[in-house]
């Protein structure tokens, strides 16, 4: 939040009696506190915290004052607190939370905090309440969101769009589907896209989804779901885009997290049968893929059930038995990829050859040329071919970049399926739900969170361009007179990623360099950048820069930001791909090398979709 300045109300610091609600400032930073005692020290108790004395003479208006009554009684829109500071926020946010109240309006925008508990607030009743009130007339609700959105789509005749952002584990993706609910409902007839997008969500989830420190089931992609309607109001359609994939995570994962769902769904769910189809010889531990982390289970996550829900919803979607034993056998050619290990003999060689046999038969491809195209890289330069060994390390690297490609296109190829299904279509208006990553902050921090942290910087920017820029230049033009308030500005910041010669200008420079590296790209980031008021260069000599953002300064591990950045993927690696005796991997690499990678593609020429 912006700074703003010191509570009102200061000149009641001096009159409070013994009851009375109270700001008392410690280290720089409000409490909202009673005051039990008044003598010639005064003693308060902080509100769900320890009690604090402070001698009488030494209380001035700066560090306490009255608490406004708009702060004891809390308000359903904290426009309208007059205790104007982050403290008074927390504390109207945090009273209302205890009383089941988990919305709070901000002028036009909801804050909502996840009581991680169902409450009886989403039925038929509380859904017709809202319909067609203006925002504010109702307390506040996400369902207040979706009514203005989907009336503003027909008051503006233009397109609208609702934005859901937060930490994970906050509830983005249940605030989504709340507001398709709403969406459905408003329509003017009964429509199935809803019940469809809802239907998807176990394949969305298990493919997309992942345990980290923060959340069981924390989703590791964003998307966009755009709702579309006719004329006459009702939904014809949507579409689903999905971007930041995080890829990484199918070859690695932090300690006491996971890989991605569907992995240890297969190997638990699975009988014996689609075991010997799938060649699932071991448990989620003993494979590298699953097992690095030391966590493959969790009391709260039951894979074996979720395999057959994840199964029946395929159905349900459309998906034929082939498709869905096609995506299972690369879910688990990517666990026996996984195992691929390689020893040094004038150059690496495949020290594991069951576990790259496989992969291949489950890839459709010829075992042999696999194991060559991890081992050596071969080159076609003027018609004359160039092979050159690879030493471990980078064969290793070949293996890791083949599972994340080979993963991330099935996942757009899910994506595109499901599209498929739901109707994408759009002759009219929509309305869309953008539910992405909130601000990331981790001990190890890499490509994959400065990508999310820009994107939030971004949306910051848009945040503060028009509720306040936007808001004051109206209010100037309507000759309303206000007090201006001040905001940190983060343009500087924006500028610091993106100028020329910026971060990511110098990234992108190195990254087509043939022997640039990460360290010489950060030493160049040092030169560059060392003196910037944003950028952080640490004291010591380590791999690692920081960005001051605006909800607080991030340090990154440069170790990868240039192969994450490249996205590479050797032609030989693709031409095998493409060869591929089985339809589902060469539809899904068919275009590779013709097209950008996107997720939510159509299935045009396809093998498979036919």
């Amino acid at each position: 939040l912006p700074p703003l300045p010191p509570p009102r109300n200061a000149e009641m610091s001096f009159s409070l009696e013994v009851g009375a609600h109270a700001w008392v400032k410690q280290k720089d930073k409000w409490l909202p506190c009673l005051l039990k005692d008044k003598g010639s020290d005064l003693t308060f108790q902080v509100i769900d915290g320890d009690t604090i004395k402070i001698a009488a003479s030494s209380v001035t208006p700066d560090t306490c004052t009255a608490m406004h009554q708009t702060s004891v009684d809390t308000v359903e829109d904290m426009a309208t607190l007059s205790d104007l500071h982050e403290a008074a926020i927390l504390h109207n946010i945090s009273c209302r939370f205890k009383a089941d109240k988990i919305y709070t309006f901000i002028g036009s925008i909801l804050s909502a905090a996840n009581p991680y508990k169902r409450l009886p607030i989403y039925g038929d009743d509380m859904l017709a309440t809202y319909k067609q009130k203006q925002l504010g007339e109702m307390p506040p609700h996400v369902f207040a969101i979706a009514n203005e959105a989907f009336y503003a789509m027909w008051r503006t005749n233009q397109h609208q769009c609702v934005l859901i952002s937060g930490e994970s584990g906050a509830g983005k993706t249940e605030s989504t589907k709340f507001i398709l609910n709403y969406l459905s409902r408003l329509s003017d007839k009964e429509s199935l896209v809803e019940k469809q997008i809802l239907d998807s969500s176990p394949i969305l989830e298990a493919f997309g989804n992942a345990k980290t420190i923060y959340n069981n089931n924390s989703s590791r992609f964003g998307k966009f779901i755009k709702v579309s309607f006719t004329s006459t109001g009702g939904i014809e359609g949507a579409r689903i885009l999905d971007y930041l994939l995080e890829k990484g995570r199918v070859v690695r994962q932090g300690p006491g997290e996971r890989n991605y769902h569907a992995f240890y769904c297969l190997m638990a769910g699975a009988d014996a049968a689609e075991k010997e189809l799938y060649r699932i010889d071991r448990p989620a531990e003993k494979f590298y893929y699953t097992g690095q982390s030391g966590v493959v289970s969790d009391p709260t996550l039951d894979d074996a059930d979720d395999f057959k829900v994840v199964k029946r919803a395929m159905e349900v979607m459309g998906f034929t038995e082939e498709q869905r034993v096609d995506i299972f056998k690369t879910v688990a050619a990517i666990l026996h990829l996984g195992n691929a290990t390689f020893t040094n003999a004038g150059g690496a060689q495949v020290a594991t050859p069951d576990a790259v046999e496989h992969c291949a038969a489950l890839l459709g491809l010829d075992g042999a040329r696999l194991a060559n195209v991890l081992t050596q890289k071969t080159l076609t330069m003027r018609g004359e071919t160039i092979t050159t060994p690879l030493d471990v390390e980078q064969a290793q690297d070949s293996r890791d970049s083949l599972a994340m490609k080979v993963y991330q296109r099935t996942f757009s190829w899910i994506i595109a399926r499901i599209n498929v299904a739901i109707n994408n279509k759009e002759t009219f208006l929509s309305v869309g739900v953008l539910d992405i990553f909130g601000f990331e902050n981790f001990a190890v921090n890499s490509f994959e969170q400065f990508c999310i942290n820009y994107a939030n910087e971004k949306l910051q920017q848009y945040f503060n361009t028009h509720i306040f820029s936007m808001e004051q230049l109206e209010y100037n033009r309507e000759g309303i007179d206000i007090q201006h308030i001040e905001w940190v500005d983060n343009a500087e910041c924006l500028d610091l990623v993106e100028r020329k010669l910026g971060i990511l200008s110098l990234l992108d420079e190195e990254s087509r360099f043939p022997k640039g590296t990460d360290q010489s790209w950060l030493d160049k980031m040092h030169q560059s950048h060392g003196k910037h008021e944003y950028y952080i260069k640490p004291k010591m000599q380590k791999p690692m820069f920081g960005i001051k953002h605006y909800a607080g300064a991030v340090d990154y591990t440069t170790t990868g930001f240039l192969d994450k950045n490249k996205d590479s993927f050797r032609e030989d690696i693709i031409e095998l791909l493409q060869e591929s005796s089985s339809d589902f991997i060469y539809d899904i690499f068919e275009k590779e090398g013709k097209e950008e990678d996107g997720g939510g593609g159509g299935g045009g020429g396809s093998r498979v979709f036919q």
